[in-house]
């Protein structure tokens, strides 16, 4: 599914307009008529006290539209607009003029006594409608709007947003000053950017995405490349698992992982590449470890590789790590290695002497976070998977920076390095250096817990060892990651989630996946 930033889908709206010969009128009506429906739906409205907040522009049409049809159903519909009436224009003036014909009471703020108006009917209201501000809000909030969300938020109604929550920058989810918080949030065409990141992923409560009647080819005429997958889309990219296989069929995945100190990672990030299907996979640690993770791992088998006498890897051992990952199909490199100038050679010298897809995670990301110019000449397909500590750590950025855009950020080092970039966080987003966007809607905040992305890294090596192109496997390795955490969840609830419980549901997610195929 194809996820639209406020531009493109003004951009979107215009061609419907301007070459379909589609009227704006017609698009706004299609819009209020899907919002009415979805709105009866979900709530009780006959007879009930229905507020709609209305702007001075195409959004606050849309309101105008739905107070129509939501008083042609019986509803007791109150209007408050922050706008003055003289300067209504085009189609909003034409559903202002509507709401006027049916004398559906609307009051226009423009004084104290106007909020106190607002504030008793916020009191006696059912449900509040909110078209203050669409997609396309680009400066903060301020005046009578911020007092007017303000108030709003303060009082227990229900709150359908129309489009995006008022307030939520829609390219980005950022609050633009004062935002909106919604039960339900209903957009047309496709979703938003800001509908999945935070804060409006949190402001838009459930998100319905209704058709207008835009033509087909919308999004990719407008040039988008930001999407989102839903278990049906996730599960039809998954590969079929012939009968006839065998463990070579499915890969083989080598980890270059751990230390004296951090075990449980390379654990983790193996054992997870096993989980989600992998053929063979061999972990190679520091030879001091190498009897601990042979009895910690039985499936998994194990390599020894010289150490430097503290449990981490040996600078010189580059050439053996080279010779061990010479007939595997995928890597994973850096959980629990340790951090170090000679962990920075180790590392140097394997990306200059082989071309397996690799994934690089947590100490990886700490150690060439020195010089991530090492990665430009690497002849294989690299995956960073950072966190936004580790991101800032790699960019030179704030984390602040990173999480006020989060799918800027990301696209931003995938130019600069040519690397997959995997960007974690509350939202999840996958960049490639071709400008591509991946969102991801699973998971829970119960897998924000210590291993969570050392199970990350295993499943996306572990899908690249099957055969998924690098940038797939990593779309769907966020996907499954999170959909597995959704499962374990359901069963336990999100408090005590630890990794080894996102580890353990991977198959009952990928099994859930399968099915939706049929």
């Amino acid at each position: 599914m194809y996820v639209v930033t406020g531009d493109q889908m003004s951009a979107i709206d215009r061609r419907a307009i301007e070459e379909y010969k589609i009227p704006g009128i017609v698009l706004m009506e299609n819009a209020a008529l899907r919002s009415a429906c979805i709105i009866e739906r979900e709530y009780e409205i006959d007879g009930k006290n229905i507020i709609i907040l209305a702007g001075g522009g195409n959004n606050g049409g849309d309101g105008l539209a739905i107070a129509r049809h939501l008083y042609l159903a019986g509803a007791k519909v109150k209007i408050f607009a922050i706008f003055a009436r003289e300067r209504s224009r085009g189609d909003a003036k034409t559903n202002l003029e509507g709401v006027e014909a049916l004398s559906i009471p609307t009051v226009y703020i423009s004084s104290y006594e106007d909020i106190i108006q607002l504030e008793d009917s916020l009191r006696k209201g059912d449900l509040l409608v909110d078209a203050l501000f669409g997609t396309g809000l680009s400066r903060p909030i301020e005046g009578v709007a911020g007092d007017v969300i303000d108030i709003v938020n303060r009082y227990d109604v229900p709150v359908v947003a129309i489009d995006i929550p008022s307030g939520i920058e829609a390219s980005t989810g950022r609050s633009m000053g004062h935002h909106i918080r919604a039960a339900h949030t209903i957009t047309f065409g496709y979703p938003k950017r800001g509908h999945y990141l935070y804060p409006g992923r949190e402001c838009a409560g459930k998100l319905h995405v209704v058709p207008i009647s835009l033509v087909k080819d919308s999004a990719k005429a407008a040039g988008v490349t930001t999407f989102t997958l839903s278990d049906m889309e996730a599960g039809s990219m998954l590969k079929p698992r012939p009968q006839d296989s065998h463990k070579g069929t499915f890969g083989k995945v080598g980890v270059v992982a751990g230390s004296r100190r951090y075990t449980g990672a390379a654990y983790l990030t193996s054992c997870a590449a096993q989980r989600a299907g992998a053929g063979l996979v061999t972990l190679a640690v520091p030879r001091e470890i190498q009897p601990i993770m042979a009895g910690k791992l039985t499936e998994v088998m194990t390599y020894p590789l010289e150490d430097d006498g503290a449990g981490l890897f040996n600078a010189d051992a580059g050439g053996e790590a080279v010779q061990f990952l010479q007939d595997k199909d995928a890597i994973a490199l850096g959980p629990g290695m340790g951090v170090g100038e000679h962990l920075f050679e180790f590392i140097r010298y394997i990306l200059g002497k082989i071309d397996i897809s690799i994934v690089i995670d947590a100490d990886g990301l700490n150690n060439i976070s020195k010089d991530i110019g090492i990665l430009a000449s690497y002849r294989g397909s690299i995956v960073l998977t950072p966190h936004p500590g580790e991101m800032a750590r790699l960019t030179g950025r704030s984390i602040e920076y990173i999480l006020a855009d989060p799918v800027e950020s990301a696209l931003e080092l995938s130019k600069r390095t040519g690397a997959i970039v995997l960007l974690k966080g509350a939202t999840t987003v996958v960049t490639n250096s071709a400008g591509e966007v991946y969102i991801n809607q699973t998971g829970n905040s119960g897998m924000a817990t210590g291993g969570s992305g050392d199970v990350l890294t295993g499943i996306i090596a572990s899908f690249i060892a099957q055969g998924y192109d690098a940038f797939l496997a990593t779309v769907l390795g966020s996907f499954v990651h999170g959909r597995a955490g959704d499962i374990a969840a359901s069963e336990q609830g999100e408090a005590g989630l630890i990794a080894h419980d996102i580890l353990d549901t991977i198959p009952y997610a990928l099994k859930k996946l399968n099915d939706t195929r049929g």
